[in-house]
């Protein structure tokens, strides 16, 4: 370091850099993406259950595709890309 230059501190956080904005079409695509969640979470989108001994709780209800007829977890199925 010269005497010339300003003294730097060493505070343990990794320096700040530039992040590069995202450009027109990624944010486009990820619009779409977050109106598909949406939508899949939209009140009475989707069939919900309630699982046995629960009495209706938040904690006992759950999505009608991810548990059977008997209150077991399904395996989930994988996504299809569009």
């Amino acid at each position: 370091m010269s005497a010339d230059a300003p003294e730097q501190k060493n505070t343990g956080r990794p320096a700040e850099t530039e992040v590069p904005l995202p450009d027109d079409e990624a944010l486009a695509a990820a619009k779409k993406k977050v109106e598909e969640i949406d939508a899949r979470y939209e009140p009475g989108a989707r069939e919900t259950v309630v699982l046995p001994g629960s009495d209706g709780t938040v904690s006992g209800t759950a999505f009608d595709d991810y548990v059977d007829d008997e209150g077991n977890l399904k395996k989930p199925e994988p996504e299809k890309d569009s």
